[in-house]
């Protein structure tokens, strides 16, 4: 990580630290930290459940073509559930959205999905595109 910059003259010196994780468990790996960083970075083609939550975000979303499922992290106000709603309204579709889990015993909320079917999902991400949101198809 790109620490604090300080001026010596007309040269800027980058102070390099090291990447800590939260909670005092230790620093960061330097694989992970350069993976992390990496501006090409998204899941492989066949990924697993764990890797498509790790690349999304509230700028980011991940379709499954094969499932028709749109997943995503976002409250039901933001941006991408009221971008997916008002296309499926339009659309004269209602979308129903499922809330995944981390755990078995559902008390650690993970990713949203929807499920779409082709059309839906072309007109949907179109419009998240239109709003800012990127988009991962497999």
């Amino acid at each position: 990580m790109i620490g604090a910059t300080s001026r010596s003259g007309d040269a800027i010196t980058l102070e390099r630290r090291r990447m800590f994780m939260p909670g005092g468990i230790g620093a960061v790996s330097s694989t992970v930290e350069s993976a992390s960083t990496r501006g090409d970075r998204g899941p492989a083609l066949f990924a697993n459940a764990n890797e498509i939550f790790f690349h999304l975000d509230g700028r980011h979303v991940f379709f499954d073509r094969a499932g028709g499922y749109l997943y995503f992290v976002d409250s039901p106000q933001g941006v991408i559930a009221r971008t997916v709603s008002g296309v499926l309204a339009g659309m004269a579709a209602t979308p129903v959205f499922e809330q995944l889990h981390l755990d078995v015993h559902r008390l650690f909320t993970a990713a949203r999905r929807v499920a779409l079917d082709a059309a839906q999902a072309h007109g949907v991400l179109i419009a998240l595109r239109l709003v800012g949101v990127g988009a991962t198809l497999r």
